[in-house]
């Protein structure tokens, strides 16, 4: 059987999805706590924090591709993108120590040591996780086992999530009573062993199956030009970037609304992150059977399409209790769960893809490419939450909040993601890798055969 199309076993599945678990520690609560954290207990003021979000991404623009094509460029006895998770998992855990730590400084001190914390945390989050995606295009090419290596990363990653999010506070909580701020560093380092475990269990349980078509001496300008080419990946960029946002705009926002709109505290935040954590998983389990059945591009489509029209609902819900609220969030997270496995194999699709087309594989830079964008998504949707709260005037470290401020909870928690949620569904109706055209296109990639054209050329089936 081809290497690029080998089955893949339970147990490298399962091993690949942990890598994932240890990665969304962190980028779990950078969507979801993070932003709380700087603001109830850090003390910055929100508008601060929304620019912070922004500005130290932009570090991400140069140091992502770098990241990429060193990966891809990396030799050695165990593949290009399986060392760098031993390489970099204990820097990795120490950074998460570091932006969950509060030193006794003046603001400017404060936001000085912020900046600096949360830059260490992103190069170190950069130098793991783009290797670690690009490993999953590297196990297989087959569409179908791609989605399935998706599906079960995503029904693992928020074991790893959940520790970032639901489960922070009230470990903060037992380890440090009345002194969460300690409590939280703590956790975050309890966490941060827990993934490099994870990390290491990774590296042991997965194999490296698709190589290069040739080496070439890194070119990092050579690669960005034949990325660009990949007309497929551009229409991805936009998808990825617009889902992020609403994802990351409404994650943000979560603490906020269930403590200012629905009047509740620490123990019904946690419930909701736990259902957040659960209802993803089981939303993930059923991405293979929806994009078998519906086509991977409708499914996401109609996914996004209704994520918008029932965070509305939000609107109308009571907020003098609220299991109401909780039923639709379970809902919404649910759908989101099947969305991320959707994503990501639509990602290695469009990787290969650009192979297929331009006759270079540049995995660790499509892929550095595209978590570039996601993190822009993230860096944005974080910067919009800092500044729309600032602009609804939320006062940091304050318990009482003004009736405008809850009122712009609301507004910017389900609004705003609704947005983007459509922005999502419009531009992903342009992609056009279908399982039938990537079918045709794996096999081409097996027996050594290349376009150079467009999708529309002749040599493609016409999906119907």
């Amino acid at each position: 059987m081809s290497a690029l199309t080998e089955r893949i076993s339970a147990k490298e599945k399962l091993g690949f999805g942990l890598g994932d678990a240890a990665s969304h520690i962190v980028f779990d609560s950078s969507v979801a706590i993070l932003a709380y954290f700087y603001t109830n207990i850090y003390g910055l003021p929100p508008a601060v924090m929304g620019t912070l979000f922004l500005v130290v991404r932009v570090l991400d623009a140069i140091t992502d591709p770098i990241m990429g094509a060193i990966a891809d460029q990396t030799k050695s006895r165990w593949g290009r993108f399986r060392p760098w998770l031993l390489i970099i998992c204990v820097p990795f855990a120490v950074s998460c120590v570091l932006v969950y730590s509060t030193p006794d400084f003046e603001q400017t001190g404060k936001i000085v040591y912020a900046v600096f914390a949360y830059i260490f945390m992103t190069l170190m989050y950069t130098a793991i996780n783009i290797p670690y995606c690009s490993l999953g295009a590297a196990i297989t090419a087959d569409p179908q086992d791609n989605l399935s290596l998706q599906s079960w990363r995503f029904a693992i990653a928020p074991v790893g999530g959940a520790m970032g999010t639901a489960l922070i506070l009230p470990l903060a909580d037992f380890i440090s009573p009345g002194d969460r701020a300690t409590g939280m560093q703590w956790a975050m380092g309890i966490f941060g062993v827990i993934g490099c475990v994870m990390f290491f269990v990774c590296f042991l349980t997965t194999r490296e199956r698709i190589t290069p078509v040739k080496e070439e001496n890194m070119n990092i300008l050579r690669d960005v030009r034949v990325l660009m080419q990949n007309d497929q990946w551009r229409i991805l960029s936009v998808y990825n970037l617009a889902m992020l946002c609403g994802v990351v705009v409404r994650g943000s926002l979560l603490v906020y609304f269930v403590q200012y709109v629905l009047h509740q505290g620490s123990g019904v935040i946690s419930i909701f992150m736990m259902a957040t954590t659960v209802a993803a998983v089981i939303g993930s389990l059923f991405a293979k059977k929806l994009g078998s059945w519906m086509c991977k591009i409708r499914a996401s489509i109609w996914v996004n399409i209704v994520s918008a029209f029932a965070g509305l609902l939000f609107f109308v819900l009571p907020t003098d209790y609220w299991i109401p609220a909780f039923i639709v969030h379970i809902a919404l997270n649910l759908l989101q769960g099947i969305n991320a496995p959707l994503q990501w194999s639509m990602i290695t699709d469009a990787n290969n893809y650009g192979e297929w087309k331009t006759q270079r594989r540049i995995t660790g830079m499509n892929i550095a490419a595209n978590i570039f964008v996601i993190k822009l998504g993230v860096a944005i949707g974080g910067a919009l939450t800092g500044w729309g709260l600032a602009w609804f005037g939320y006062q940091a470290g304050v318990e009482q909040q003004s009736a405008e401020a809850v009122r712009g909870v609301l507004i910017l928690f389900t609004v705003l993601p609704a947005i983007f949620y459509l922005i999502t569904a419009f531009s992903i109706r342009y992609y056009q890798l279908t399982e039938e055209r990537m079918n045709h296109i794996v096999s081409d990639l097996g027996a050594g055969k290349f376009q150079t054209q467009s999708l529309q050329t002749e040599s493609l089936p016409t999906h119907s």
